[in-house]
């Protein structure tokens, strides 16, 4: 029973870790090997003069969560200046991963600085958002489909010259705004086949989460619920959860761009990921009969250049 009571960490990161103790196993027991306030040496980490498998306790989850959530921004600021784009990604999916295990218990309010950072750091170099959009990982998860949403969101603030203010926001909303399928079912969120009708009415429920969570259960400001909420929602009240017709600006430029993300990187056994132009031909279709705004669409169309 004892061994639930402790989390394996990782030992690329455990210089991150100040505020709680570490723990390794010995005769079956669980010893404390860093106490709480203090660092692991740099010299100690470079030689690994340290066990190799080491623990945190449960009941320090959340604070570890927040000590991983400033190391990996640290690390994600640093990565931009040296121009190292893959490890910022990979920096960056680590962060995502570790808030969304946790979203209800206040993790989301690192992700504003993440934010910050990179809006900061590409500001002046937005085209390599593009290269950053199209870094690929050998699993396409709800992570990763984010972290891409996110950065072609930047992208399209960036070509339209909003504000830094609007940059951020809509950034933040973007990297949010499937937080609710961490409450859907592994079983219908990985399913490799055609969701039924039911697991897809199960599957409908995310916008809604989501807005919950970050309105109560964040801390953030809750109009960045928006995006999470509309992302779905279609101009012809065709879309989901609310079937409306006014959709704010972020709910509509998200839809767009999380459809093309999705279309163009997530492959399954029934359907292949899709050429960019293809996919656009197709989001154009829909631009047609009503259901995204014309201007929008093509101003993300001219973004992508």
């Amino acid at each position: 029973m004892q061994e639930k009571n402790y989390i394996a960490i990782r030992n690329s990161q455990i210089n991150y870790y100040k505020d709680v103790g570490l723990y390794y196993i010995e005769g079956g027991s669980f010893i404390l090997y860093k106490p709480p306030g203090k660092l692991i040496t740099e010299l100690r980490l470079n030689e690994e003069r340290h066990p190799t498998e080491l623990y945190i306790h449960q009941n320090d989850r959340i604070t570890a969560i927040k000590e991983l959530q400033k190391g990996f921004n640290e690390h994600i600021a640093k990565s931009i200046k040296t121009g190292n784009v893959v490890e910022v990604k990979s920096t960056l999916c680590s962060l995502v991963e570790e808030t969304l295990a946790e979203p209800r218990s206040g993790t989301l309010q690192a992700l504003p600085e993440t934010v910050d950072v990179l809006v900061s750091g590409y500001s002046q170099k937005p085209e390599v958002l593009k290269i950053f959009a199209s870094i690929s990982f050998k699993d396409y998860t709800t992570v990763i489909h984010s972290v891409n949403v996110m950065a072609l969101t930047l992208g399209f603030c960036f070509y339209s010259k909003l504000s830094l203010h609007e940059t951020k926001r809509l950034g933040l909303s973007a990297l949010m705004h499937d937080v609710g399928k961490t409450e859907i079912p592994d079983s219908i969120l990985k399913a490799s086949r055609k969701l039924t009708r039911k697991e897809f009415k199960v599957m409908k429920r995310h916008p809604k989460i989501g807005d919950f969570i970050i309105k109560f259960k964040s801390g953030i400001d809750s109009g960045i619920a928006r995006g999470a909420l509309e992302h779905h929602e279609k101009l012809d009240g065709s879309g989901y959860p609310r079937g409306i017709r006014h959709i704010s600006f972020a709910g509509q430029l998200l839809g767009i761009i999380d459809c093309y993300e999705a279309l163009t990187n997530e492959e399954r056994p029934y359907r292949r990921a899709k050429s960019p132009l293809d996919t656009l031909k197709l989001i154009k279709q829909d631009v047609e009969a009503g259901k995204f705004d014309r201007k929008i669409f093509e101003k993300f169309c001219y973004s992508l250049i």
